[in-house]
């Protein structure tokens, strides 16, 4: 994976997600702190209330103005953030999960790699089906080691910029907090690989950045 091919992926795409994000939040004047907190139940996701609505209602009548009711947000913020709230999740995980070959473990470590074997079966298993599940997935997309909500560990892929957070939107037996990302777009291989995912795939497992890895396994299992 060349330095070239890494830094045109975020320059021409990563940084269009975030442009796109955040036009669309100063649009709908929404202040977000953490932008995962949007990914569960955005269709359901009110929209911020208006200055004239924080009116006290006698104020809002004695200027002709009238009291809104609660809305959720409109159709194209909620595409918006699904597709570049998403994109930029989703590309922001993926370099965390990057390091330069030979700077760090070779695979996981710790309480992370005995989740694996205990869920998997071996890491050479788990290694196997995260593999068959980012060659499967049609199309454009993402490859995950996800932890769901029951504990388990499972490997599963979402299309376009879809991530394992977004509830409303993928399965719920591959819901929960991705702590391994892989981006399985032509844009991420196609200038060294063309149109070889395999070869892409078997190259990435060298640049693995376990330790991150072995850090979001602890954040996701630490009970608050």
């Amino acid at each position: 994976m060349s330095a070239t091919t890494l830094r045109r992926h975020y320059e021409e795409h990563h940084a269009n997600y975030l442009s796109e994000l955040r036009a669309a939040l100063e649009a709908e004047e929404m202040i977000v702190g953490n932008v995962t907190s949007l990914m569960p139940g955005m269709e359901r996701m009110i929209q911020p209330t208006k200055s004239d609505s924080q009116m006290p209602l006698g104020r809002l009548v004695s200027r002709g103005l009238s009291f809104q009711p609660p809305q959720t947000l409109p159709k194209q913020t909620v595409q918006t953030i699904r597709r570049a709230g998403g994109g930029h999740i989703n590309h922001t995980a993926f370099w965390r999960f990057l390091c330069p070959a030979g700077t760090g473990p070779s695979g996981p470590q710790g309480k992370v790699a005995r989740a694996i074997q205990e869920d998997f079966g071996s890491i050479k298993a788990f290694r196997q089906q995260f593999k068959e599940v980012a060659m499967n997935r049609s199309g454009s997309g993402w490859a995950w080691l996800v932890y769901r909500q029951d504990g388990c560990l499972v490997a599963s892929s979402t299309p376009n910029e879809d991530n394992p957070m977004m509830k409303d939107h993928v399965p719920w037996q591959e819901a929960g907090r991705p702590i391994l990302a892989l981006d399985i777009w032509e844009h991420s291989y196609w200038e060294q690989y063309q149109d070889d995912r395999e070869r892409y795939i078997d190259a990435w497992w060298k640049v693995v950045n376990w330790d991150f890895v072995t850090r979001a396994y602890q954040i996701v299992t630490t009970k608050i």
